[in-house]
């Protein structure tokens, strides 16, 4: 994919080039170049103005267009293109106050934010690096463009971002990097929750994880965030993590698990903002996690267990209780399974109802499926109308007979 990502934002530069304009391929797929990464999404910086982009090109979506950004639309694929710019002020910690287009890549790559992100590259293949960034690769380094207050008084998401790398890369931080960053960890309150949470969830899913943990425990950043603000001990669990996590919201079942904190995983979904579909898949894995510890790998575990969270169960288990559950060892189960959901159960709710017609609907129906259901997976009941209906009968006899 790299390759033809490169080759058609390649051609739109000549295509910019044409039209009397500079272009260039910018930022991470630039840094991610150099590293022999996968590049999926590319940036193109040009001293084309968004309005004469939308001359160049036919397809061309406005979505920052008062920042000099559009996306084009070239042979299906999509490329953010900015105009070259420089910012002053960010009142907002966030957003520039006032937005300046240039005429010069350079003065473009002196706003960014690290210099392993401040490379541009010409459609030959040819690297613009004022801040030798490529240095920076080399020898492992997140440095910041510049002087690093001004950076990350400008937006202080850039301290996440650069433990962020830390864990994806497996980099350090420069001195001066990192000395600011411990001095202005306080800054990261001023950001909405939906910005930190991206950026924690890149840092915990990195492989080099323990690393970036070390760092944010030094500059108490965990500190600032919602939750481990008021509940510092909460912190000190974080720091017997070794491995990364498959998903954020696993790492809040860890921490609800492991802890005597009485935070729930909705609380933790609500905090971070996270999804319905984290939140259910969170409070699914914490109950099967809970479970295990009474049953062990059972065949009610394994049939409560949706397959797609497979890895992530086998993961936790093994960080909460420190034992290896196999993918082999649910498959074997699960093959063994006389049903794989309730709908497969050969009596149904209205067919109880027929059973019992003196009886009016109510939870009853529920509680008597789940206690057919939890029988037949035990292997204690057949799944056969007759043979449900004679141990149903058995268990809750009709009072009018």
């Amino acid at each position: 994919m790299s390759k033809i990502m490169f080759q058609l934002a390649f051609e739109m530069i000549e295509t910019i080039k044409k039209a009397g304009f500079q272009a260039y391929v910018v930022g991470g797929a630039v840094r991610d170049y150099l590293l022999n990464k996968e590049v999926n999404d590319i940036d193109i910086a040009s001293s084309a103005t968004p309005t004469q982009i939308q001359e160049i090109f036919d397809q061309v979506i406005p979505v920052g267009i008062e920042h000099g950004t559009v996306i084009v639309r070239y042979k299906h694929q999509s490329f953010e293109v900015t105009t070259f710019r420089s910012e002053q002020g960010y009142s907002d910690y966030r957003r520039p106050d006032r937005v300046t287009f240039v005429n010069s890549i350079t003065d473009d790559l002196a706003r960014r934010d690290f210099t392993i992100n401040a490379i541009a590259m010409t459609e030959d293949s040819v690297l613009v690096d004022p801040f030798d960034g490529q240095a920076d690769l080399a020898s492992k380094m997140i440095k910041a463009v510049g002087n690093p207050v001004e950076r990350f008084t400008e937006d202080p998401l850039r301290m996440l971002r650069a433990i962020r790398f830390v864990s994806q890369l497996n980099f350090n931080l420069d001195r001066n990097t990192w000395e600011e960053i411990k001095n202005n960890a306080a800054l990261i309150e001023k950001l909405s929750i939906e910005r930190i949470t991206v950026e924690i969830e890149k840092m915990f899913l990195g492989k080099a994880l323990k690393k970036a943990i070390d760092y944010c425990y030094q500059a108490r950043l965990f500190s600032h965030l919602p939750i481990f603000k008021p509940k510092e001990n909460m912190i000190d669990h974080i720091l017997t993590v070794e491995q990364p996590f498959i998903e954020l919201i696993d790492l809040f079942v860890y921490l609800t698990i492991i802890t005597n904190e009485e935070i729930t995983i909705n609380q933790w979904c609500q905090a971070y903002k996270l999804s319905n579909k984290a939140k259910n898949s969170g409070e699914s894995l914490k109950h099967l996690i809970q479970l295990y510890k009474h049953e062990q790998l059972s065949r009610q575990l394994v049939y409560h267990l949706p397959s797609e969270l497979d890895d992530r169960f086998i993961s936790l288990i093994q960080r909460v209780y420190q034992h290896s559950v196999s993918q082999a060892m649910i498959d074997q189960i699960r093959r063994q399974l006389p049903i794989t959901n309730r709908r497969e159960i050969k009596m149904n709710g209205h067919d109880l109802q027929l059973l019992y017609p003196g009886k009016p609907r109510g939870e009853w129906i529920r509680d008597y499926l789940t206690s057919i259901e939890e029988q037949i997976i035990d292997g204690s009941l057949e799944n056969d109308f007759e043979k449900i209906k004679e141990w149903i009968l058995k268990c809750h006899p009709p009072v009018n007979n």
